[in-house]
């Protein structure tokens, strides 16, 4: 069996990397008065290092209604804005990074599911029950967001190699706006879609598992898998300290909002972190 301390780790993840985002462009969203002439600065880095630590509270599984709060840490490493290697992303690079166009590649993790996640709150039937682990795999993913105004436009498409090895795509549209210097919030609307892989393996039960369940066999066909709002706000000390919150609420649909794996549609999360950027 595969362990993992943290089963809800993907959705962290994925609040994480877009709170992460939006950090450094914070600096941006309201000009600076003109000063004088000084004398030249010295060049900016190559290198660029986030630290910090974020807490978190999310469904113990994809459908599942128990919520278990638990912590992460948070390292980005970013090398002439080209190439990085993240605890939220993987390790990757742009392919095509412009003010307003960034195309990404990168290489990173899945942390499956475990059987005894489905073990309710407080009795009832474990909903997981004789279906078995999912182990957690590796992710390529290819994403792509363009901006315009205070708009964010994505998609990210994802191959699971190994687990459920399914493909996913995520499409989202976000806007983000400084209230201040320091304070920044932000909303976006998200939407999946998932094979027939991903799906029969994180929703379906299959013949064997049906046997071993007692419950009847489920298909789970390739389609959308879930539609979800995040709120989010960020707020800067300084220029190398920022506190990131969000809370979000994500709603399962069609054949995996309908499986018999689900426990409850509705899939809330909330995040507050801490990163520190050199």
């Amino acid at each position: 069996m595969t362990k993992r301390s943290v089963p809800f780790l993907a959705r962290w993840l994925g609040i994480c990397a877009l709170l992460l985002g939006t950090a450094p462009a914070l600096a941006q969203g309201t000009a600076a008065p003109a000063k004088p002439a000084v004398a030249a600065q010295p060049a900016k880095s190559d290198w660029q290092f986030t630290l910090g630590g974020m807490i978190g509270v999310a469904p113990k599984y994809e459908g599942g209604e128990k919520l278990v709060l638990g912590g992460l840490p948070i390292l980005e490493v970013e090398w002439k804005e080209r190439l990085f290697l993240s605890s939220t992303r993987g390790i990757g690079g742009y392919i095509v990074s412009t003010d307003a166009l960034r195309v990404s590649a990168a290489l990173g993790y899945a942390p499956g599911r475990d059987e005894k996640d489905g073990k309710p709150k407080s009795g009832g039937v474990n909903r997981l029950r004789g279906l078995g682990d999912i182990d957690a795999s590796a992710v390529a993913s290819l994403g792509a967001e363009y901006e315009f105004s205070v708009f964010t436009a994505s998609l990210t498409a994802n191959r699971y190699i190994g687990g459920s090895d399914g493909f996913t795509v995520k499409a989202g549209l976000g806007a983000a706006y400084p209230i201040t210097d320091k304070l920044r919030l932000g909303a976006e609307l998200s939407s999946t879609w998932a094979d027939s892989a991903y799906m029969g393996d994180y929703f379906g039960i299959d013949a064997a598992q049906s046997r071993r369940s007692g419950r009847k066999a489920y298909k789970a066909e390739a389609g959308l898998k879930d539609v979800g709002v995040t709120l989010s706000a960020n707020y800067r000390f300084n220029n190398y300290t920022t506190l990131m919150m969000s809370g979000g609420l994500s709603r399962l649909l069609g054949d995996a909002g309908s499986s018999p794996v689900v426990a409850e549609k509705n899939q809330p999360s909330a995040m507050l972190g801490l990163s520190y950027r050199f």
